[in-house]
C-alpha cells in the first residue's frame, strides 16, 4: 500500500515510478477487456494516476498511457489526428483524477464526484476522439451531427466508466488514505 501521497508528491524520482506502473498498469488493463466492447479500466487507472500524481504530473501520465495504449495496439496504430486526440484526452483524464484529490474517499459524495468525473472524462475523451476521427474521414457532413452520432455509439462507454468510476475509484482510494492513517 501506499504510505502518503505528499511522500510520491515530493520526489521526482518516485512519481516517474509511480507514474511507469500506473502507465503499464492501465496499458494491460486495456487489453485484458479489450474484447468486451466499450468496456474498459485504461480511464480509471489513468484518473488514479492524476488522484495519486496530481495534476500536472497526471496529465502527463494520461497522455503517456494513452498515447501508448494506442501505438502498441494489435489492431494497429491510429492514424494521427485520432492518435493526437488520443493523447489529448489521456491528459484530460490524469488531470480528471485529480480533482477528486482533495476529497474524502470515505463519504458519499466521493462516490457521487467520482461519478461525475468519470461521466465528464469519459464524454470529453469520446468528444475529442470523435473529432479526430471527423479530420481523418473529412466527409460532407458537418462536425455536430458526426459528434452527435459518434456519441450514439460511446453511450455504453460513457454509461460504463461512471458506474465504473462511483463504484471503484473510491474504493481504490481508501486503500491510499487507510495506510496513511495507520
Amino acid at each position: 500500500m501506499i504510505s502518503d501521497k505528499s511522500k510520491i508528491a515530493q520526489s521526482a524520482p518516485l512519481r516517474i515510478a509511480y507514474g511507469a506502473i500506473i502507465i503499464a498498469l492501465a496499458v494491460a488493463l486495456g487489453y485484458a477487456l479489450a474484447l468486451v466492447p466499450n468496456v474498459e479500466l485504461v480511464t480509471l487507472t489513468l484518473a488514479f494516476g492524476g488522484y495519486l500524481l496530481g495534476a500536472g504530473w497526471g496529465a502527463v501520465v494520461g497522455a503517456i498511457g494513452f498515447g501508448l495504449y494506442s501505438v502498441l495496439s494489435p489492431y494497429g496504430i491510429a492514424p494521427p489526428p485520432l492518435l493526437f486526440a488520443q493523447i489529448i484526452g489521456g491528459g484530460v483524464i490524469g488531470f480528471g483524477g485529480s480533482i477528486l484529490r482533495r476529497l474524502d474517499a470515505r463519504k458519499f459524495t466521493f462516490m457521487v464526484f467520482a461519478a461525475i468525473i468519470g461521466l465528464t472524462i469519459t464524454l470529453s475523451y469520446d468528444i475529442l476522439t470523435n473529432i479526430g476521427s471527423f479530420i481523418i474521414i473529412s466527409s460532407q457532413t458537418t462536425l455536430i451531427p458526426f459528434i452527435i452520432g459518434g456519441l450514439s455509439f460511446s453511450i455504453l462507454h460513457i454509461v460504463a466508466n461512471t458506474v465504473i468510476f462511483a463504484v471503484l475509484f473510491p474504493v481504490i482510494s481508501r486503500f491510499v488514505r487507510r495506510d496513511k492513517e495507520g
